[in-house]
């Protein structure tokens, strides 16, 4: 594929990662409160990665893309997005545990559907958030 033409080309992709991050850090925000309304806790190591890769880095390949430091930004955002996307379809939809989303319980109720709703778009978000790391690199919006 060749690289884009113009500056607007360009920037399409990057324009698009930065919202990216910000709805998945929304919907991080509402799956942790689940997690601890819930009850749903993280070892030592789980939260570990959840704070680098989870919080930290997705936050900093907005950071990076935003003051053009895309190629940095965009290996960041394509890294953390796959990390967390694996980690949170192992322990949501494939390891039997609290954590997965057909066997989350608690009260209220309302609060398991936003579990299992919250985990279902971290899934999408982050896919979207891979694909978009992966387009600015492939495309050349990361050299800008």
């Amino acid at each position: 594929m060749p690289f884009p033409s113009t500056e607007c080309e360009v920037s399409k992709v990057a324009r698009f990662a930065v919202p990216i991050i910000l709805l998945r850090a929304t919907v991080v925000a509402l799956h942790g409160a689940a997690h601890r309304i819930l009850n749903v806790e993280a070892s030592p190591s789980q939260t570990l990665f959840i704070a680098v890769f989870i919080i930290i880095a997705p936050l900093l390949a907005g950071i990076l893309i935003w003051k053009s430091a895309r190629v940095a930004g965009a290996v960041t955002l394509a890294v953390s997005m796959a990390g967390a996307l694996v980690f949170g379809l192992y322990n949501h939809f494939v390891l039997i545990s609290p954590d997965h989303v057909l066997h989350v319980k608690g009260e209220p109720a309302a609060w398991v559907t936003i579990f299992q709703t919250t985990a279902a778009l971290l899934a999408l978000v982050e896919a979207a958030g891979v694909v978009a790391g992966i387009m600015m690199l492939k495309r050349g919006d990361a050299s800008v």
